[in-house]
């Protein structure tokens, strides 16, 4: 006789769409955890709150804005990948992207498609480019 009951398979009694909603909501959590991070380093970079409206640029467009964002981004998450050597490309987060899509976990599949394009080359002579990783 055992004291752990028998428990269903997950595929018994879960749905690939609740599977999905509380594994995005986990990762939702931890996205605000970097976000907490990010706003402390705003924090940190500004000095003080009140100065906190010049990291707005308000005459700049705010596509540029956010293109510069994402650039630094990029640049910072290749900083810690050359740092760590993690194995985190746009290809690999495609294919994962396409697993979750198939296996009907969309909320984390577009989460996915969102991380990855963060890492893309936008620019042709970007593909020029030789980066510290590329070459391995």
């Amino acid at each position: 006789m055992t004291l752990t009951p028998e428990l269903p398979t997950v595929a018994d009694t879960v749905t690939a769409a609740a599977i999905d909603e509380v594994l995005h909501g986990r990762n939702l959590r931890s996205a605000h955890v970097i976000a907490g991070i990010l706003d402390a380093g705003l924090l940190n970079h500004a000095g003080r709150p009140d100065k906190l409206p010049t990291a707005l640029f308000p005459d700049v467009d705010p596509d540029a804005v956010q293109a510069i964002w994402n650039m630094a981004l990029t640049v910072g998450i290749w900083a810690g990948k050359a740092m760590l050597r993690p194995q985190w490309r746009p290809e690999e987060l495609d294919r994962f992207q396409r697993a979750l899509a198939e296996a009907g976990h969309h909320a984390m599949a577009s989460s996915v498609t969102i991380a990855a394009q963060c890492g893309r080359r936008s620019h042709p002579a970007d593909e020029d480019l030789l980066l510290w990783g590329d070459h391995e």
